[in-house]
């Protein structure tokens, strides 16, 4: 039987380990005398006593380790609260409407960029700040973070971290669970820090280099100027995002085994030469349409422009130096296309991943090759490993279920008043958590036009991307929660 006491204990903490979040922008609400601290102190109280209630539901579970059923039901529903009670300072602000608010904090919880705010030059630096911590908590993920210290509080988190983590497989670490959690985030902060210092090398102020590095290597992509990267008029700076937006898309697992001296497990991994080649590609063709039109005459900027656009979707940070939804169609084309793409598994990137994009190639070309040799046994592998058929029937549920719900929300929000190009873009977009889209939107990411009903729907779209739609909508399920 599910133990509904447990999952109230386990997701009090996660509420009141969020809610020590709201002392960070604190600091530059503090510094700047914004005004913004009460808001900030107010969030303090909601989230202290809504987790102090959840643990008082839950009492004494010291030494009951989660299982299957709990933990996929405590990584669902503590998403849901964590991002209720982000959106507690945009509430309290009076700046945004609740739908609105709710809307920010989904979409800064699950890394995607998107923005309800129509104009970020009127928003204070404490909220600014804000929305560059909760992305960068979205982006490995504070039950990841929360899983270190889980041992600590009584129980296990092994199957919480499988449920975190994205994608369907995973290069192992070999330490045990909290120390996988402590390694990824230790190598999490590591790079957060190494890239402050390049922008602030680049010229950029502490505020701004800090806000910037915790969006980029999240792959959120949140800005604090409504032209993005654009804003920056430096190569060298447009180039340290550029890289680490790359380095976000990447699987953290790989960077620790290169660390231990395994350098080849990053470079010659099957799921990266698979990101370098698309990217490469798209971006070779987008540049080529660029200076054919005459868009952007010069090749090498042309190339620039285009990679760096391409590695912002695909990796999801949504970023932009260049308003690439104005471009000639085959470009945009290129880059739309890697909505349906995102970074590998285990990063911090959203959208499908390209190890499943692999594993389909793989699958379809076994099965051509079964219809030529009826009798024939072709495992399909990846790095020379066999993949189960349950991992492979798992892949095309996965297609089957992301595209089922793009129609869906699709259709949703037609109905509220949009056009289909803009209601089909903004669905892709939140379902893989890039921000931009086509049509209303832009390469902006700003939904502040959007009615509240299309808000809502894009949020839970949002979440259903980020959680990989199946620790979330089993928790709605009747025999989920029975024997």
């Amino acid at each position: 039987m599910i133990n509904p006491r447990l999952i109230a204990h386990l997701s009090g903490w996660i509420v009141l380990f969020t809610g020590l979040a709201f002392l960070f922008p604190l600091i530059p609400a503090y510094v700047y005398g914004d005004g913004s601290a009460k808001w900030f102190w107010q969030s303090l109280a909601v989230s202290t006593f809504t987790g102090g209630f959840l643990l008082a539901v839950g009492g004494n579970t010291s030494g009951h380790e989660p299982r299957y059923r709990e933990s996929v039901a405590v990584v669902g529903i503590s998403w849901f609260l964590i991002s209720l009670a982000g959106s507690l300072p945009f509430v309290f602000s009076g700046l945004m409407d609740p739908w609105s608010a709710l809307f920010e904090s989904f979409s800064g919880f699950s890394s995607t960029g998107s923005t309800a705010i129509a104009d970020l030059r009127i928003i204070p630096k404490g909220l600014l700040f804000w929305r560059s911590v909760i992305q960068w908590f979205g982006g490995m993920g504070i039950i990841v973070l929360m899983v270190a210290v889980l041992p600590f509080l009584g129980v296990g988190g092994q199957i919480m971290l499988k449920s975190e983590l994205s994608g369907p497989t995973s290069d192992k670490l070999r330490p045990r669970v909290a120390q996988v959690a402590k390694i990824l985030w230790g190598m999490y902060v590591s790079l957060t820090v190494l890239l402050i210092v390049l922008l602030r090398l680049g010229g950029l102020d502490f505020f701004e280099s800090v806000c910037q590095a915790l969006v980029t290597i999240s792959t959120g992509g949140f800005s604090n100027y409504n032209e993005s990267a654009a804003y920056h008029d430096s190569r060298y700076v447009q180039s340290v995002i550029l890289a680490f937006m790359f380095f976000g898309a990447i699987n953290f697992a790989l960077y620790w085994q290169a660390l231990t001296g395994n350098w080849r497990a990053l470079i010659l991994n099957a799921e990266v030469l698979f990101l370098v080649g698309i990217l490469l590609l798209c971006s070779g063709v987008a540049a080529a349409n660029l200076v054919w039109t005459g868009t952007i005459p010069a090749p090498g900027e042309a190339f620039f422009q285009a990679l760096f656009q391409t590695t912002a979707v695909s990796s999801t940070t949504g970023q932009f130096s260049a308003d690439w939804t104005s471009w000639p169609y085959l470009a945009q084309a290129m880059v739309f296309f890697l909505f349906f793409v995102g970074g590998c598994s285990g990063s911090t990137s959203g959208g499908v991943k390209c190890v499943r994009w692999l594993l389909l190639f793989k699958s379809i070309r076994r099965a051509c090759r079964r219809m030529i040799h009826p009798r024939g046994v072709f495992p399909v592998r990846i790095q020379g490993k066999n993949i189960s058929e349950h991992t492979l029937e798992s892949v095309w549920l996965f297609f089957l279920v992301y595209f089922l719900t793009m129609a869906v929300s699709t259709l949703a929000i037609t109905a509220t008043g949009l056009d289909i190009m803009t209601a089909f873009s903004s669905s892709a977009s939140a379902l893989a958590n890039v921000g931009p889209s086509l049509g209303l939107v832009g390469a902006t990411g700003s939904y502040a036009a959007f009615p509240p009903v299309a808000k809502v729907i894009l949020s839970l779209c949002m979440l259903l991307g980020r959680l990989e739609f199946y620790s979330f909508i089993v928790i709605f399920f009747p025999e989920f929660w029975r024997r």
